[in-house]
């Protein structure tokens, strides 16, 4: 009885070493045949200069009547944001043309202006945001129509840790308005035809008339007795007296130096154009010219006057554009 027993015994423990062992087979075989097709990680950069942007440019005034004779100062305001803070934003150009040339053209006081020196603030409390301003003195004579401004500015990123790897971004944006018409003349402030006796005739007094607008004009003239605004009373004269007055006709013109004076042109009370003498719109920068032309005026002093004489010539243009 006891022999059995024990191989009874010597069994089962065979069979729980068995047990035991095929369940570690098991565990291993599932491991080696599983198919692995997805696996992650974690990518991170650190974006340190980002590029600036434009979002829109206002020009100031708009339209733009233009100073006769003189400059005009025109504004151009870029509103920029960039994402790492206004302070790196640097102004590089701006542009301010006709629309009949084009940006990068040369500079002409007609047709294009160019400004490398304006400045960048920031706008309000923000952090991003500036505002970029450049500014123009447009001359009178700069063409009528359509106008753009284009402004570029520059973001000059700096890594602070590897200065080699400095990165210069460009950003541009522009805008258009309307430069007015400008009608304008210059005439002498006064003709003083100096000391004359009765019957004297005097020598040629030269008066100059530009064209101070940026359309082409003729010109007109007519008198009138006195310094005063035009009046009926007047109008037959062409200067009032201390003692007598001066008949319209005896004050001429004309646009050759030197003329006789019976071949001058009568001065009348009526606004009459002068023939020949149309002035174009002022292309020489650096001086008048074709712009430019000049009038001579003579006067005939008849009897009985005396003491000193006034009077006034009215110059008129009329575009011809």
């Amino acid at each position: 009885m006891e022999y059995k027993t024990k191989i009874a015994i010597t069994v089962i423990g065979i069979f729980c070493l068995a047990i035991v062992i095929s369940g570690i087979s098991m565990i291993t075989s599932n491991v080696i045949g599983a198919n692995i097709t997805n696996a992650t990680t974690i990518a991170k950069v650190y974006v340190w200069n980002t590029e600036p942007n434009i979002s829109s440019v206002v020009i100031s005034p708009s339209p733009i009547d233009l100073t006769p004779g003189n400059t005009t100062q025109v504004n151009c305001t870029g509103y920029v944001w960039d994402y790492n803070g206004w302070q790196d934003v640097a102004f590089v150009n701006t542009t301010f043309y006709h629309s009949s040339v084009n940006n990068n053209d040369g500079n002409d006081n007609n047709n294009h202006y160019s400004n490398s020196t304006g400045s960048c603030t920031q706008q309000g409390s923000s952090s991003t945001n500036a505002t970029c301003t450049a500014s123009f003195l447009v001359w009178y004579y700069a063409n009528n129509g359509t106008w753009r401004c284009n402004m570029t500015i520059r973001d000059s990123g700096r890594n602070i840790t590897d200065p080699l790897r400095n990165i210069t971004f460009n950003r541009s944006n522009d805008a258009s308005v309307t430069i007015n018409p400008v009608l304008a003349l210059t005439v002498p402030n006064e003709i003083d035809y100096g000391n004359l006796s009765v019957t004297e005739t005097s020598s040629d007094i030269p008066a100059n008339i530009s064209n101070w607008g940026n359309v082409p004009i003729n010109i007109s003239v007519r008198g009138w007795g006195g310094t005063g605004d035009y009046s009926d009373a007047y109008a037959n004269l062409s200067m009032i007296c201390d003692y007598g007055n001066i008949s319209i006709g005896y004050e001429r013109y004309n646009i050759t130096n030197g003329s006789g004076y019976d071949s001058m042109t009568n001065l009348t009370n009526t606004s009459t154009g002068i023939p020949n003498f149309d002035l174009p719109t002022r292309t020489n920068d650096n001086n008048y010219d074709t712009d430019t032309n000049t009038t001579y005026w003579k006067i005939q002093i008849p009897l009985t006057i005396g003491g000193y004489c006034n009077g006034t010539v009215q110059f008129s243009a009329t575009d011809t554009s």
